[in-house]
């Protein structure tokens, strides 16, 4: 991480596809709602599975947006991506026409990526009815959309895919973050994008970690999480120079931070050390005193020791007392985890509650867990003073990402096609 440099990063430009919002206005007015998009998933054949629910994008007709051949030849992860990047670099108003294209990177999050085109090729040649398509291959790596981005725009800036599982995305910020800081870019792509698939759906099963229901993160009677899909894409961009253009700027990245807790492969540290560890150490490169941050978008998966190691980590972070001055939530209640892309998803949601000054809830809390004691905002949002807001993402292998952002310079009545 590079923090020699006096480069101020802003956040220019949103975009954003899920199960509550397929679009930035429709998402914004579903999250601070607290509207739910779990519910039976239409994908693939759940049959057997302990769990039957997930937060599927349901209301946008992928195929209508892009040709024929395109549809052949991407995923449908691919397609989620295209649709935030192309809202995301028109919000950011970026003249890609005359602009200097080698300095525009993009650094992408992956996850399972093109494996639900893997599932049909794998499917098809089973059958022995059809020969599968070989385009069907594609899509399967991980780098796939970050090379579809840059090609469709032709950024010849600099390229990478970072997979470290469900803090990818996050760390994509980070990472376009140092980028920036150092000069080497001036603006970067990032966040990330995925869909649900048949591969991912039956492992969680497998593992036991899948509410039947619904998430609840925080609540005693949480049974684990929900996977969701959905794609998230974030504009950086060297402050000064988005200032000179005249670009929205929704909020500043201040710093992260990124670690590992070397513990367990699907297991986080007991005592939440990794977790604490990232989040003091990307204060510390944000120049942040524990005493000016207000608001958390909390990883909070409803596995119960993903929740309860994240409140200890934040105990140990901000003292008792601070813990609890703190605004807390668990936007995965509403979107499911969405794997690869959560760490995008949940930074959009945390640039939305620094641009109203709104605290987004955590919603299907009805019980707290008596060891998930803070504030973790409840069901209904919250108006209030956010100055600077954290965003946490932990993953398996105890990959851990949090991420600063400070206020930017727009407000809730400049957003557009805010009501």
């Amino acid at each position: 991480m590079i923090t020699n440099t006096s480069k101020r990063v802003a956040v220019t430009g949103l975009g954003i596809i899920t199960a509550i919002g397929e679009s930035m206005p429709t998402f914004r007015e579903a999250l601070f709602n607290g509207k739910c998009g779990i519910g039976p998933t239409s994908l693939f054949d759940t049959t057997g599975f302990p769990c039957q629910v997930a937060a599927q994008i349901k209301n946008r007709n992928l195929e209508a947006l892009f040709k024929s051949q395109e549809i052949r030849r991407f995923s449908r992860c691919d397609l989620l991506g295209l649709i935030a990047a192309q809202e995301a670099l028109s919000d950011a108003n970026l003249d890609l026409e005359t602009c200097s294209k080698n300095k525009i990177g993009v650094v992408l999050g992956g996850g399972a990526g093109g494996m639900p085109s893997w599932e049909r090729y794998r499917r098809t040649s089973w059958s022995k009815k059809t020969k599968p398509r070989p385009s069907l291959l594609l899509p399967v790596a991980h780098c796939t959309l970050t090379d579809l981005i840059a090609s469709r725009y032709r950024l010849t800036g600099f390229r990478a895919t970072i997979s470290t599982a469900c803090s990818s995305s996050a760390t994509s910020i980070g990472y376009g973050f140092d980028l920036i800081r150092s000069g080497a870019q001036e603006i970067m792509v990032t966040g990330g994008s995925e869909s649900l698939s048949e591969l991912t759906f039956a492992g969680f099963n497998s593992l036991r970690l899948m509410d039947p229901e619904y998430c609840r993160p925080f609540d005693k009677r949480r049974r684990g999480l929900s996977l969701g899909e959905g794609a998230a894409i974030l504009i950086l961009e060297d402050y000064e120079s988005a200032e000179d253009r005249g670009a929205p700027i929704y909020a500043e990245v201040l710093g992260y931070a990124t670690n590992s807790d070397a513990f367990h492969m699907t297991s986080p540290d007991p005592q939440g050390m990794g977790m604490s560890r990232v989040i003091v150490k990307a204060l510390e490169i944000a120049n942040v005193s524990t005493d000016q941050v207000d608001y958390i978008n909390a990883h909070g998966t409803a596995t119960k020791i993903n929740d309860q190691m994240e409140t200890k980590a934040i105990k140990r972070v901000f003292g008792e007392k601070g813990a609890r001055d703190l605004a807390i939530s668990s936007t995965k209640s509403m979107v499911g985890h969405c794997l690869g892309s959560a760490g995008a998803i949940e930074a959009v949601a945390t640039v939305q509650a620094l641009c109203e000054q709104v605290v987004p809830p955590t919603i299907h809390l009805e019980n707290p867990d008596p060891d998930c004691d803070l504030d973790y905002v409840p069901n209904t949002s919250r108006t209030r003073e956010i100055r600077i807001a954290l965003n946490n993402s932990f993953a398996f292998g105890g990959n851990n990402t949090s991420v600063v952002f400070g206020r930017g310079q727009v407000r809730k009545e400049e957003l557009r096609g805010c009501k």
